[in-house]
């Protein structure tokens, strides 16, 4: 999972970033061998481990960033607590069903999808390599989510701009295989559907993990619902510019293959498959 160029040019916060992809991968190694009478316990090690070192290093992230004087610090940081919040609602339900696999596994792809998108892209921006997000101008929520899904995009499948073709109004035949709604909370209210194709879901599953996957299990499901999460999160932050409270609720999963009619939205096709982000605000 790790890739050289995910590298900062910090040598301890590298050295502890390669720490943290090697955990992620040897937590995969303990899914894939599930059959053994002791995965539990390995599962339970693991975590524990996982969730220690985690906080750790958000920690020594952060005063990095204050003994530089970044900027964004605050942002920063809201991003942590916000992850260590979920690892920590995740290890709290695999306690309570004794570390069932379909939990311990939809723990690994929300895992592998916010740690790859922000060693890749959020954790850059310390060091100058990507520019800041910015708000150069207010943003309606349109603009934020297409904004925010092409960038993600670009970061998570490692395509260039353009390789990636966006489209508006968004397609009416467009049937999603997977697909997701998250709620929009504060100045702006309403909900947004993130639609995925098969092909588009199990390359951003291939993209995070080096594995092709066949179907849209646990680890998929998960690591697509954190997508859209960081998609989401990103659009807030666009909107954010006049000062308002705006936020997202959690992705939940819409069962079955449906097409949904909505005002407003847009459709990205690329060669690894396509998506379609559906805006119903009120």
């Amino acid at each position: 999972m790790w890739k050289e160029g995910y590298r900062l040019g910090v040598e301890e916060i590298d050295s502890q970033h390669q720490q943290l992809f090697k955990m992620v991968d040897n937590l995969l190694d303990v899914i894939d061998g599930s059959g053994r009478g002791d995965y539990k316990k390995e599962c339970a090690d693991a975590v524990s481990f996982l969730y220690d070192y985690t906080v750790k290093h958000f920690q020594f992230e952060e005063g990095y960033q204050a003994s530089i004087g970044y900027e964004d610090i605050e942002a920063h940081k809201l991003q942590h607590k916000r992850f260590v919040i979920t690892v920590d609602n995740f290890a709290k339900r695999m306690v309570e069903t004794e570390y069932d696999m379909k939990v311990v596994r939809a723990f690994s792809g929300s895992l592998v999808a916010w740690l790859n998108y922000h060693v890749a892209d959020t954790d850059q921006k310390i060091v100058g390599k990507k520019p800041p997000q910015g708000n150069e101008s207010l943003m309606t929520c349109l603009e934020s989510f297409s904004r925010s899904a092409f960038n993600v995009i670009e970061t998570m499948l490692g395509l260039r701009s353009d390789e990636i073709i966006k489209t508006m109004p968004p397609q009416s035949k467009f049937v999603g295989d997977i697909s997701f709604e998250i709620g929009l909370v504060g100045d702006i209210s309403g909900k947004v559907i993130f639609a995925y194709s098969r092909d588009f879901a199990r390359s951003v599953i291939k993209s995070l993990i080096a594995k092709d996957v066949g179907e849209l299990d646990e680890i998929a499901r998960s690591a697509m619902a954190e997508t859209s999460n960081i998609i989401g999160g990103k659009a807030t932050v666009l909107m954010a510019g006049d000062g308002k409270l705006r936020d997202i609720t959690t992705p939940s999963l819409i069962a079955g293959s449906h097409w949904v009619s909505a005002p407003e939205g847009f459709h990205i096709h690329t060669e690894k498959g396509d998506m379609q982000v559906l805006l119903m605000v009120e």
